[in-house]
């Protein structure tokens, strides 16, 4: 695949056309159900761009982090334009416009499995209004009308009498046509490259290792840059003696960043040598003393508050509280998580007074501009970011503290190119953190064993604020009554159960500690806390876990779906192989419904996942290989998380430091695993977080229906061996 970074401005567009080059330009608008009244729903920065040698761009603010976001894009266009495969390319903008921010985000972000989804509708209203205007010039040019012509493979043709003429012919043609502003859509029989497993486009890139990640940026006279950063999340530097390293091999510069010092020198090598070396102290802060016990014991405090104001009520309260009936009652908690990205935290920059350029792999475009905006008051016409590969982002790369890094040490160094580069350590212990959160969950059963109500109490940061979240307002505007923030309560307040009274709230717990989206968010952890209780209420009645989580889904054609299709794959209703035990979870997150059934050995030597089972719910998968390796790669990570990975804290720092003590799964205890797509002709749902909140819960259920042994704390070899 090739990526160009390409710029287009809204005067130009409005022109009508290109100064340099005739081009058909169709920009993009919001998709219907995301666009407001009052708003423009105009992206004129994100375009469909077909040239006179027949070459298709398309120009999108989404990254491309190995979810297969351009590939399923490029489908979507290729599919309703009729455009030769082969001549799409793929383009990310290099200067950031307000245009580009996804209106309920409020920035531009790779985040919330919103790449396919959000740009599907768009992309195919800009391809079909191409196409007509290509049809109409061919049309007026072959003297046809335009209904006996068609699209196909870059060319329009006029099947009666074998007469096909390039895109790239009639480009100058359709650019004096008004552009239609209800285009025609291609009918579902004429969608066929959409619905099939189709290679990934950047797949020959990365196997022949032409493929640019950020770690492999290359700058002429290219400086590198290691941190030293404050090992006490809150504290700063209080003082540092340059004179210290400065006679060391290679060392160019010192500079002074947010939380620590960046070490410039002629090799990556030399600068970490150097900024280990450096002579510096840090603040003292009130969270030099914080550790893990401290910290459960706050959200244990949170657990017991009586000043919390209800957040989700459905039903009467009182019932929640009711004894008439059967009692379940349980407490979960999760640890802090670190996100493991494969390619370490890096960032090459050149900034100078009149520009600032970024090279980076990045999932929060706008993010690292407001950052820099903010902190070295750089304008947004003198930005410019060219976002390379990543390896890896699961949120982590939202954050722009790198690219901070490294635009202040280009300028102490009068701007010449430094790629600043974190070690893995760097990032465990001084990075960035999925929440730790507690939960507590009181239900009642009738005599029939069905929920008749739910409370549930969740203690925990507040993280929602971090990202322009207010949750007042967005109790507001989502039905529920205060406090609501998604970042935390997401998977509960709006779970898919049909229980009559139903109430959740929030005891926020501020922790002086870095924060960031998880893969999946709060489903990460909300979805191992209901579907584990789901389990112990499905034990209490006496039933059949599928068919407990069945009877509570009334109505629920998707949820049901799932369900169904899982009991089918899984051969739930027959006994599972010797040894072997079943656990079940099902969680709607992100627009898609998935359930699991993890099959687990649970003996003397620890726990043995030997297979998963994953149905989902997606809408029309738009690539279902992708769909499939997506699912596939979030149940191993999820896997790994749920059976061992935890961050703790000791004297305010994490202990952890490098994969020997933050342990990922390794190839030999990867799992088998089943994909099944669901297609009921639901919306279009996320793909490449949905498959993380199912399996800790169904891994949990499992070891239960082996041992008897509920485990309510991750992970789980603080339990039994793994």
């Amino acid at each position: 695949m090739k990526t160009h970074h390409l710029s287009f401005s809204r005067r130009a567009f409005l022109g009508g056309t290109l100064v340099a080059g005739a081009a058909l330009i169709i920009p993009l608008r919001l998709p219907t159900a995301w666009a407001r009244e009052e708003e423009d729903s105009l992206f004129s920065h994100a375009y469909i761009r077909i040239d006179t040698n027949g070459q298709v761009t398309f120009l999108l603010p989404t990254s491309e982090m190995g979810q297969g976001t351009h590939t399923g894009q490029a489908q979507i266009l290729a599919e309703e334009l009729g455009a030769d495969w082969s001549s799409i390319t793929v383009g990310m903008p290099n200067q950031l416009s307000d245009d580009y921010r996804i209106p309920f985000i409020g920035q531009m972000r790779s985040v919330g499995s919103f790449g396919i989804r959000f740009w599907h509708d768009p992309l195919r209203r800009a391809a079909a209004q191409a196409r007509q205007m290509l049809t109409q010039a061919a049309a007026e040019r072959l003297d046809v009308a335009a209904a006996a012509l068609h699209a196909e493979n870059g060319f329009i043709v006029h099947a009666d009498s074998g007469r096909r003429i390039p895109f790239g012919d009639l480009v100058e043609d359709a650019m004096a046509l008004p552009m239609p502003e209800d285009p025609t859509l291609r009918p579902d029989s004429e969608r066929t490259l959409t619905g099939r497993k189709v290679a990934r486009l950047d797949t020959p890139a990365k196997v022949t290792g032409k493929a640019v990640y950020g770690i492999d940026v290359e700058r002429e006279g290219m400086l590198y840059g290691a941190v030293r950063l404050a090992p006490v999340f809150s504290a700063d530097v209080e003082t540092f003696d340059e004179s210290s390293v400065s006679g060391m091999p290679g060392v160019v510069a010192v500079v002074s960043v947010p939380r620590g010092m960046v070490v410039v020198a002629d090799s990556w090598w030399q600068a970490k040598q150097a900024a280990d070396a450096l002579d510096i102290t840090f603040t003292r802060t009130p969270a030099d003393t914080l550790s893990t016990d401290e910290i459960n014991a706050m959200l244990r405090e949170g657990l017991d508050r009586t000043d919390v104001p209800v957040t989700t009520l459905r039903g009467e309260a009182e019932a929640t509280l009711s004894d008439d009936g059967q009692v379940v009652e349980a407490e979960y908690s999760v640890p802090l998580l670190t996100h493991a990205s494969m390619e370490p935290i890096n960032c090459t920059a050149e900034s100078t007074e009149e520009r600032t350029e970024l090279w980076i792999g990045t999932q929060g475009q706008d993010v690292v501009r407001m950052t820099l905006e903010n902190a070295m008051q750089i304008p947004a016409d003198r930005f410019f970011i060219n976002t390379t590969y990543l390896g890896g982002g699961f949120g982590r790369k939202t954050h722009g503290e790198i690219a901070l890094q490294a635009a202040l040490a280009s300028r102490a160094i009068d701007g010449r190119p430094v790629k600043v580069l974190w070690a893995r350590e760097d990032d465990v212990q001084q990075g960035q953190y999925r929440q730790t959160m507690m939960c507590r969950f009181r239900a009642v059963l009738n005599e029939t064993g069905q929920i008749t109500g739910m409370r549930i109490r969740v203690a925990g940061p507040q993280m929602g604020r971090e990202y322009g979240i207010d949750p007042e307002q967005r109790a507001q505007s989502t039905g529920n009554l205060a406090n609501f923030d998604p970042f935390s309560l997401g998977g509960l307040s709006d779970m898919r159960y049909v229980i009559p009274n139903f109430v959740v709230d929030h005891a926020v717990v501020d922790l002086p500690i870095p924060l960031c989206p998880w893969r999946s968010i709060a489903h990460s952890f909300n979805g191992f806390f209901f579907e584990s209780f789901m389990d112990e209420c499905a034990a209490a009645a006496g039933r059949d876990p599928l068919e407990f989580r069945r009877s509570h889904c009334t109505d629920q054609a998707r949820m049901l779906a799932v369900l169904d299709r899982i009991a089918e794959i899984s051969h739930w209703h027959e006994p599972a192989a010797e040894g072997i035990s079943r656990g079940l979870a099902v969680v709607e997150s992100y627009g898609s419904y998935v359930a699991q059934v993890v099959e687990a050995r649970a003996d003397d030597e620890g726990i043995q996942v030997e297979r998963v089972y994953a149905a989902i719910d997606c809408g029309r998968a738009i690539n279902p290989g992708q769909v499939e390796a997506q699912l596939q790669g979030a149940i191993i990570d999820a896997l790994g998380a749920a059976m061992r990975q935890k961050v703790t804290i000791r004297d305010g720092h994490a202990e952890q430091s490098n994969f020997h003590d933050y342990p990922l799964l390794r190839i030999g205890e990867a799992p088998a695993v089943t994909v099944s797509i669901v297609d009921i002709g639901s919306p279009l749902g996320g793909v490449g977080e949905p498959g993380i909140p199912p399996l800790a819960p169904a891994l949990a259920n499992a070891l239960f229906a082996a041992t008897q042994q509920r485990i309510r704390h991750l992970p789980l070899s603080d339990h039994v061996q793994g």
